[in-house]
């Protein structure tokens, strides 16, 4: 039965009638009926015939389903298929200038140079659409904008070059190629020319060596439609942009997939965040639909828009618990605006002796603290704490002035914060480690010392601001 089935949806697909069918076939209608009802079976030579007519095999004609064998054909035959489709445009590119006199091809280059310009022309709009998208991401001079900005400028520019390319080789190809057809016929001694028929091999087979390979051109009428090119040139473009979209697509999908591994490894450790892992799942799930139904229409593949419909709304349902969950859960998270007990903090204390040109370098640290003792009018005290596991610093003086000198800390251990995190989590809570790195200085001395310090500082770094301001105004 596969053989009749098989036919019919070759006939749909071809867009032709029983009638249609039969009459190239050389058959009646009610015998093409009969083939595809199951009720008889077409001679070997009919059968060969369907083959070339439909282009394909065989044993895949009577014994498979040819729609999906077709599709694991197109699958898996998509980039040979783009290979052999380059090496034949190419090789009749060389025989049209073979071919062409040199008048014929001042002529075509002419041409060839107008279609460029038309092109070059479209790049205007393309650029400006460009600008537009752009300006929608750019928030300042951040990462975030930068980034995005730069990742926009680069798939409208690869877009409309792609785009440019496949237009002008669209248009060559219809304008100058598809307007001549090489034939190869058969020419006898006496210069009598039979064109070669498929269906009499044998027979010609027998006068080969009395016969001659020659190539003729015919001129074919040309169906060059603007429209046609625009339909195509749009979807090219379409093409090229999606694909480029794939991009963000696929590295978000790695991420979510790293995301969820990690989510499931915690599972182990006794820490369950079932709402992240169902949000998670869900986009992963969604985005691979995506890609998938990006790439068959790229490459022009079929899929199953049942299967694709039921998966990207299970996903959406999913996800959409994951959300629900995921927020109860952090809603009911206690955040502690503080550093976890187990990280200790240390401290570092130095007395200096006071003098006149003294300071205290405290202009890069925000937590400064100036604690007044009267006692203390020879000398100044200094304090700094801060956490080792983030900050390597030490009290520094040079010539008369106090500084602190940081370190980079060579081994930040992360497996210590993990662990303090995933204890928070299990407990429903959550510390802020931005204060890890907060260094604090504390400076004790009587108030004369500080005022004086203020001054000396002041007079250190202001001084040439004002010598700068006394310029301008002279």
């Amino acid at each position: 039965m596969k053989f009749g089935e098989n036919l019919q949806k070759l006939r749909k697909e071809k867009g032709i009638s029983q009638e249609q069918l039969a009459e190239q076939l050389g058959v009646t209608r009610q015998s093409v009926s009969k083939w595809e009802s199951g009720a008889s079976y077409p001679e070997m030579d009919k059968i060969v015939a369907l083959c070339n007519m439909f282009h394909c095999d065989l044993d895949v004609l009577i014994n498979k389903d040819v729609m999906e064998e077709r599709e694991r054909k197109d699958a898996s035959g998509v980039v040979k298929n783009l290979l052999q489709s380059a090496a034949d445009y190419v090789k009749k590119t060389i025989y049209l200038f073979e071919r062409k006199s040199f008048k014929d091809i001042i002529k075509m280059c002419a041409q060839i140079l107008i279609i460029i310009g038309v092109i070059l022309c479209f790049s205007i709009p393309f650029m400006l659409l460009k600008d537009i998208v752009v300006s929608l991401f750019y928030t300042g001079d951040n990462w975030f904008s930068i980034f995005f900005s730069h990742f926009w400028e680069f798939i409208f520019n690869a877009s409309y070059a792609i785009l440019a390319i496949a237009t002008f080789l669209y248009i060559f190809k219809v304008k100058f190629l598809d307007g001549e057809e090489i034939v190869e016929i058969m020419e006898e001694d006496n210069n009598h020319v039979e064109e070669k028929d498929n269906s009499s091999k044998e027979e010609n087979a027998k006068s080969v060596s009395e016969k001659q390979k020659v190539k003729v051109v015919r001129v074919k009428e040309n169906n060059f439609s603007l429209l046609d090119l625009l339909s195509k040139a749009i979807t090219v473009c379409l093409k090229c942009i999606l694909f480029f979209f794939l991009i963000p697509i696929v590295i978000g999908t790695v991420f979510d997939v790293v995301g969820l591994v990690i989510l499931i490894a915690l599972i182990f450790r006794g820490l369950f965040l079932i709402g992240p892992i169902l949000l998670l799942l869900g986009i992963a799930v969604f985005a691979i639909v995506v890609i998938e139904v990006i790439f068959d229409f790229i490459f022009n593949l079929k899929f199953s828009k049942r299967r694709v419909i039921i998966t990207i709304l299970s996903s959406i349902v999913v996800s959409a618990i994951g959300i629900g969950l995921s927020i109860w859960y952090f809603l009911n998270l206690n955040v502690i605006y503080d550093v976890p007990e187990e990280f200790r903090s240390a401290s570092q204390e130095e007395v200096y002796s006071m003098s006149d040109d003294f300071y205290i370098d405290y202009y890069d640290h925000g937590n400064t603290e100036f604690i007044v003792d009267d006692s203390m009018t020879n000398q100044v005290r200094v304090r700094i704490d801060y956490y080792p596991i983030a900050n390597d610093v030490r009290l520094v003086e040079d010539n008369h002035e106090v500084y602190l000198d940081f370190k980079v800390v060579e081994s930040l251990n992360i497996k210590d914060i993990t662990d303090s995190i995933i204890r928070d989590l299990k407990h429903n809570k959550l510390h802020t480690y931005d204060q890890l790195g907060r260094v604090s200085m504390t400076i004790t001395t009587s108030q004369d010392n500080i005022n004086k310090m203020q001054d000396n500082y002041d007079k250190h770094y202001y001084s040439g601001w004002d010598y700068e301001d006394e310029d301008e105004g002279e």
